[in-house]
């Protein structure tokens, strides 16, 4: 009996240390498994995901939730080419040659994120697996701020940036009751790439997810000047060029329109390669949805920009279109009439005057512009000054006046009894009304004649000394009336497309509040 029950127990240890043998090989398949997968986005809940890839498919993963559960119907690209992960969250491709990230567009119900949509693709591994983190509800209404060029070039204009725009930018954030995303127009620095890292920290650094587009100043010329200059640095701070994510019903997609001849000589375009890849991205994306396209350098009506109509094209049928971008450091809402009718919002620069100041060449405020949105479309937008209430958005001038100093002096060169009303954020849906001693007198008409802003102008040119081939940006939003009683107290009503008022009754005669705040 005895030697009964001590081989019973004998036969029960070696079971049991049979089962933790198999349990630990098992454990460390797991671990060898998703080692194969990117680290930090590999699912959560311990199971084990094998991958076959069909032949010729070498760029392959799994996209799961934070509880290791597959997500279906998720866009992922390689930049090239763009597919959908199945119903077991699984996405496989033929790698393009040329790639260098694989990515995907956040679905409107999980989180987005600029900095983990993307990884790098490496030459010793073809899986490469994604968690995504589900939102608590709806975000089918939101604000959008948008950011013109911050184009810093040192240390303390990378600080002018973080302690005004950053600054008057997450106050903006933390009051707002609605969820807050940002977009940048590029030029981030302006042609210096060891400022990058400093400037995607500081975009960074509020609770508002920031998706960055390159500029002509941020790409970086070779040692050989007749080499068009490179993104390699941007990439390998901000990730891909060329992306889309989802909000509500909006999707967005950013395009490099940024086209370089040699290190010095560029233009704005698209390749080829860019108009597949968003004919293949938008043939996921229901017609019933809002695009906003956003980019760099602006597309207007011209014909010179290489695949401009061709891009286009792609956004016809869509609920809304909007176009987004920089460049110019001057602000205009510019009709874009062909091949669609749309909106191109062409954004003032964050530095306005390249730091010289806190206005843009056009007498633009430094700031940025915030566009609220509701399900498929933009129920109002805004431009907001850095230290300003969002209700400014006008300053007045006499027709007459002169402006400038120890390099020259600028005037609009109208009547002595003229007003000149400078509404950076005006088009033609705009009506402007003009008071006199409390009556209504008329409307404001555009001042076409009037090209440039006499008050930026004598600042930049006139007091700083810039070259006047640089600060004379066009000004598209001057507006002129002809006073009945030049001694009459006068007030500007300005009402948008949105039927916001914003009043102006104080008429700026010098340069004070051109240089600092």
């Amino acid at each position: 009996m005895k030697i009964f029950f001590l081989e019973k127990n004998r036969r029960c240890v070696t079971s049991y240390l049979s089962f933790l043998l198999v349990l630990c090989v098992s454990l460390l398949s797991v671990v060898a498994l998703y080692s194969c997968g990117s680290s930090d986005s590999a699912p959560s809940d311990n199971t084990t995901i094998v991958i076959t890839p069909k032949s010729g498919m070498d760029l392959y993963g799994f996209i799961g939730d934070t509880e290791g559960k597959p997500i279906e119907g998720v866009i992922v690209t390689d930049g090239f080419t763009c597919t959908q992960t199945d119903n077991k969250g699984i996405y496989q491709m033929k790698k393009n040659n040329k790639t260098t990230f694989v990515y995907y567009t956040a679905p409107a119900d999980y989180k987005a994120s600029a900095a983990t949509f993307y990884q790098k693709i490496s030459t010793s591994k073809e899986r490469y697996d994604f968690k995504l983190n589900k939102l608590s509800g709806s975000e089918t209404n939101f604000n959008l701020i948008c950011i013109g060029d911050p184009q810093v070039t040192s240390n303390s204009e990378v600080t002018r940036f973080k302690d005004e725009t950053m600054s008057d930018i997450k106050k903006f954030v933390d009051a707002s009751s609605k969820p807050v995303y940002g977009l940048c127009m590029g030029d981030m620095v302006g042609d210096k790439p060891d400022l990058q890292t400093q400037m995607k920290t500081i975009v960074s650094s509020t609770s508002m997810p920031v998706f960055t587009t390159i500029g002509n100043h941020d790409k970086v010329a070779g040692t050989v000047t007749s080499e068009p200059r490179n993104s390699n640095v941007f990439c390998s701070t901000f990730g891909p060029l060329n992306y889309s994510f989802n909000r509500g019903d909006v999707h967005f997609v950013c395009l490099d329109d940024v086209a370089y001849s040699n290190s010095t000589t560029y233009d704005g375009g698209f390749s080829d390669d860019q108009v597949e890849w968003l004919k293949q991205d938008l043939s996921y994306v229901s017609k019933s949805k809002m695009i906003i396209l956003y980019y760099h350098i602006p597309l207007r009506n011209t014909t010179s920009i290489v695949n401009r109509n061709n891009i286009l094209e792609l956004l016809k049928g869509f609920s809304e279109v909007h176009l987004m971008c920089g460049h110019t450091h001057y602000s205009e809402n510019c009709a874009v009439t062909t091949p669609i009718s749309t909106y191109e919002h062409i954004h003032a620069a964050a530095c306005g005057a390249w730091w010289h100041s806190v206005i843009n060449g056009d007498g633009t405020p430094n700031g940025y512009a915030v566009y609220e949105v509701s399900g498929n479309k933009i129920t109002n937008w805004y431009y907001k000054s850095v230290n300003f209430d969002k209700s400014f958005q006008i300053r007045l001038h006499k027709g007459n006046s002169s402006f400038g100093g120890t390099y020259g002096y600028f005037t609009y060169g109208q009547k002595e009894n003229s007003i000149i009303a400078n509404i950076w954020n005006a088009d033609e849906n705009w009506t402007v009304n003009v008071y006199e001693d409390g009556i209504n007198k008329g409307y404001m008409t555009k001042a076409t004649s009037i090209t440039t802003d006499a008050w930026s102008e004598g600042y930049h040119i006139g007091v700083v000394g810039r070259d006047p081939d640089n600060y004379n940006q066009p000004a598209k939003h001057l507006y002129i009336y002809q006073m009945s009683n030049p001694s009459a107290k006068i007030k500007i009503e300005a009402i948008d497309r949105f039927g916001n008022k914003y009043v102006q009754d104080q008429i700026v005669n010098d340069l004070t509040t051109a240089g600092a705040y």
